[in-house]
């Protein structure tokens, strides 16, 4: 038994040997191309297995990671309050010295003025600012659907009027080119897995 697996085995990387021998130079028939797509698919299937175990290496450690820094996240927190909590109480001290921080030989602490703008009521000051005049102290971001666009430009029944005044604009078009595409069937059972740039077109 363990002999006819070790011959199967042998015959099996010879198999691969051998095509991928064949697939070093360009195809000269259809059956080579049917030969890359079947290579293609195996390879697929490799990067999908690699990707997956990295995927779970890499989960493993980061949940690791986590567990091993809480309690350094902890101490590190608890001890920032321990010392601002120090530093309120002996703030008179620290300001007798003329100065609102301390030095020491490992750091320095201390406190400074921070100012902010509070908004209570963001939709109330909002209309506040348009109805007094102060547009410049909104900010309003536009940009360009492209999306939009090019589904009314595509639309075969749709807005031929809207269309055709997008198109008046001379920034704006629809650009056609020929995008090459290949679908894999992993098992040989017409079960086609579309890849590439373009390869959308086989998945409508």
């Amino acid at each position: 038994m363990k002999t006819r697996l070790k011959t199967e085995s042998k015959r099996l990387k010879k198999t691969k040997a051998q095509q991928g021998k064949q697939c070093a130079a360009g195809p000269r028939c259809w059956d080579d191309v049917n030969l890359r797509l079947a290579r293609l698919g195996e390879i697929e299937r490799q990067m999908e297995a690699l990707s997956a175990r990295m995927n779970h290496k890499v989960a493993e450690l980061k949940q690791r990671t986590l567990e091993a820094g809480k309690d350094l996240e902890r101490e590190q927190e608890s001890l920032r309050n321990q010392i601002e909590r120090f530093y309120w109480a002996h703030r008179k001290e620290v300001l007798a010295g003329g100065s609102k921080s301390v030095e020491l030989p490992f750091g320095r602490l201390g406190a400074r003025c921070s100012r902010s703008v509070v908004v209570e009521d963001a939709a109330s000051a909002l209309e506040w600012l348009l109805s007094s005049g102060f547009h410049r102290y909104l900010r309003t971001r536009t940009e360009i659907d492209r999306e939009a666009i090019r589904s009314v430009l595509l639309a075969r029944n749709g807005s031929g009027g809207e269309s055709a005044e997008l198109l008046r604009c001379p920034s704006i078009g629809l650009r056609e080119s020929e995008e090459f595409w290949y679908a894999v069937d992993p098992a040989g059972g017409g079960a086609l897995s579309a890849t590439g740039r373009g390869a959308e077109h086989l998945r409508k």
